[in-house]
């Protein structure tokens, strides 16, 4: 992948005839150097909008960058721009830097308060200004691509990504300065939407979260019955059983995109009937639930490694009206080497929190490190609203396949049952009648029924503490309940109202 940006530090130069037609608007710009001269007023109306570089003659960038410096030198002292800057000033100052014969000679500088705008008509002329300057890097930055065409040191994707990421930055640089100022007491008194969750405490409509856990594990198993769940508006996800974790509320059913990096169609289809028996009734309808892998595509593959891939698939979340998009997973729809792994949360913080702002939440899979914890640095867990790890049970045993312990590790919303957050423990296993179904139970019931078990075959107390992975006090306990009665689901406590 090429890394040479386009804006390169020896720029090719434009051809003459070129050169000579670039746009400008030079009364424009003496109009509001003018404007400024006469009354400081002016340069608020333009502060934070016009730049340096957006002046088209070098005797104008000069008294711009002059005027810029002495008003910040006023702030900095902290005195309020009154009519500092003036003629005078600005002489003085370029005379002082050796520049003023560079900035046209204090003659063309007086020049300039010859038929000066109005303060009012500033944002108009800056706007003009603004505008050239665009067109103008337009042209450079066609000229450029066309230029690398012919080196052919480039392919055309990477030309085409190059290309994509210089246009993304020029229509960032908007004429108008779009941030937005609410104030304190307007604050109070917005009349703001209520916080609407696709999975409630963990997922707004407007959040990402992660899902991770070692491979094998069985978190695609598991995630993809959370799409079909959140597709179908079922009421509750991972409840069923008493005690804390899960139990959480989805408010309705979303229209979503799951994209599958390594699993091939085959697979995706089996474990497909699997859950769609397992949720009874009707599965999603093609328009709620959408998937993409693979083997569903020609001359393409699921990724999002460049912007390219990104807004291909950008493109048909939109296009659809999906409101969320599951990415399964990260390790495989974006391979990295360790080092470029800041790079790459980086890149795709940026991409998640653009999607969230236009109504899109995302859940994304990630592979557990080494040592069971999330990869990568804990700065991308910022942006996150919520972060599940999965785990196998200290006592799991292979014959059980998909066993798994959740544990929230992070939650950015309030939780109106803090037991809500606890862990949990979620099996896939066969009942009676030779069907898949899931269990869930609490996490420390699954410990309490492997500890039972445990006794049953005298395995002395200190050893199944640390087999379950609890503490010897616990252990001793659950051993007393288990000589009272051998049940595990008859030392249950009752859930709380």
């Amino acid at each position: 992948m090429s890394t040479v940006p386009f804006s390169r530090q020896r720029p090719t130069p434009l051809p003459a005839d070129i050169a000579k037609k670039m746009p400008s608007n030079l009364d424009a710009e003496r109009s509001v150097l003018g404007a400024i001269l006469l009354d400081n007023a002016a340069l608020k109306e333009i502060t934070g909008s016009l730049r340096i570089d957006d002046f088209f003659l070098e005797q104008h960038r000069r008294i711009f960058e002059a005027i810029q410096n002495l008003a910040l030198e006023e702030l900095k002292a902290g005195r309020t721009l009154h009519q500092q800057i003036d003629l005078l000033t600005v002489t003085e100052y370029l005379s002082n830097q050796g520049t003023i014969e560079a900035a046209g000679g204090t003659p063309y500088i007086a020049s300039l308060c010859d038929g000066m705008a109005r303060v009012t008509n500033v944002r108009h002329y800056a706007q003009i200004i603004m505008q050239k300057a665009r067109m103008r890097k337009l042209i450079h930055l066609s000229h450029d691509l066309q230029q690398r065409a012919f080196e052919g040191e480039e392919t055309p994707d990477q030309l085409l990504q190059n290309t994509d990421a210089a246009l993304k930055q020029l229509v960032s640089t908007t004429d108008e300065n779009p941030a937005v100022v609410v104030g304190f007491q307007s604050l109070l008194k917005r009349e703001c939407a209520d916080t609407e969750f696709a999975i409630e405490p963990l997922l707004s409509s407007r959040g990402t979260g992660e899902i991770f856990a070692w491979r094998g594990t069985g978190k695609s198993y598991i995630t993809t019955q959370m799409a079909v769940d959140i597709a179908k508006g079922s009421e509750m996800m991972f409840g069923g059983h008493r005690g804390g974790g899960g139990h959480w509320p989805i408010s309705r059913a979303y229209r979503l995109l799951y994209v599958y990096g390594e699993m091939d169609d085959s697979e995706i289809k089996e474990r497909s009937i699997a859950i769609a028996r397992m949720s009874g009734g009707e599965p999603p309808s093609d328009e709620q639930l959408g998937t993409m892998c693979k083997d569903f595509q020609k001359s393409w593959r699921p990724k999002i490694s460049t912007s390219r891939d990104r807004k291909f698939i950008e493109d048909r979340i939109f296009q659809y009206g999906y409101e969320g998009v599951i990415l399964d997973n990260i390790s495989t729809l974006w391979p990295t080497s360790q080092e470029n792994q800041s790079d790459r949360s980086a890149i795709l913080a940026e991409w998640f929190t653009d999607l969230n702002q236009r109504g899109i939440w995302v859940i994304f899979l990630h592979h557990a490190g080494k040592s069971g914890e999330q990869r990568g640095d804990s700065e991308k867990e910022d942006m996150l609203s919520f972060v599940l790890k999965l785990r196998r049970p200290a006592n799991y045993k292979p014959d059980e396949q998909l066993r798994v312990e959740v544990h929230v590790e992070k939650n950015r919303h309030k939780c109106k049952q803090s037991r809500m957050l606890m862990p949990f423990e979620i099996q896939l296993r066969k009942n009676d009648h030779g069907e898949q179904e899931w269990i869930t139970r609490p996490a420390q019931a699954a410990q309490r029924i492997a500890a039972f078990e445990m006794f049953k075959n005298n395995m002395p107390t200190m050893l199944v503490a640390q087999e379950v992975g609890t503490s010897r006090a616990t252990a001793y306990r659950w051993h007393k309940e288990f000589q009272e009665n051998p049940s595990p689901d008859f030392h249950l406590e009752p859930e709380a109202d």
